[in-house]
């Protein structure tokens, strides 16, 4: 069966139009940084240098905060947890300081130009803090997922509600009868688990570390996954009042 695909027009402009908006709001970054170097005093011969430090390091810094939160999503479960989310909480910071800091040099060289008050003042400051805002969130920006016809059907059937079972002949008459297998745990994160069940990732540890649910071993070293639907049954029952 063939895949629904997404129409070729809008893989291009998905493709090629996420490096050309980054371009160009860089590119509307540029002149006011560099105009705002020259201002305080900057030679021209280096002052070009000022939106490389400004603009571009912005945006490099929300891709690398992006990496490092979804390495820290994936270390859940392993000894490297704690390093990986102070690793990214370190690059979330250093992500929105450099933003920060793009976005006020925008602001601060377009106010001293337009010499404007009132109303046209904060049209002013709006619109130039569009450029580096934009260059940041474009590299958060992830393309869709295309699923195939084949893995969408398998979705239907519900591995943990149809066991797999074998037909074997009886030992005198010979009549089939169905003998049920064992069940294939469904292996997940602790983070997966944990927003499946709407709790907390350190409550899905805690049953693991406490015994009461399995330990298995995950896709690298040092990784750890548990079984949902064992999990499904360590999770006390939620009791509702009842008014009378």
């Amino acid at each position: 069966m063939t895949s629904r695909r997404t129409p070729w027009h809008l893989r291009a402009a998905r493709k090629y139009g996420q490096s050309a908006v980054l371009y160009a709001a860089l590119a509307l970054s540029a002149p006011g940084e560099y105009a705002l170097a020259q201002l305080a005093g900057w030679d021209p011969s280096v002052a070009w240098l000022m939106p490389a430090v400004m603009s571009l390091y912005a945006a490099i810094g929300a891709s690398v905060a992006k990496s490092q939160k979804e390495v820290s999503r994936r270390a859940e479960g392993t000894p490297l947890e704690m390093e990986a989310r102070r690793r990214s909480r370190n690059a979330t910071v250093g992500a929105l300081l450099a933003l920060g800091m793009a976005t006020a040099a925008q602001i601060t060289w377009h106010v001293i130009t337009a010499d404007a008050y009132g109303p046209r003042l904060w049209v002013v400051i709006a619109v130039s803090a569009v450029p580096p805002l934009v260059a940041a969130h474009v590299l958060h920006i992830d393309p869709p997922m295309e699923i195939p016809d084949e893995a969408a059907e398998g979705t239907a059937k519900d591995p943990e509600q149809e066991p797999q079972t074998d037909e074997v002949d009886g030992s005198e008459g010979g009549a089939a009868t169905r003998v049920a297998q064992p069940e294939t745990p469904v292996l997940r994160t602790y983070a997966e688990v944990a927003e499946t069940l709407g709790v907390a990732p350190e409550t899905v540890r805690g049953w693991a570390n406490s015994g009461r649910v399995k330990k298995h071993p995950g896709p690298t070293p040092h990784t750890v996954r548990v079984d949902l639907k064992e999990c499904r049954m360590a999770q006390p029952p939620k009791y509702v009042k009842l008014e009378r």
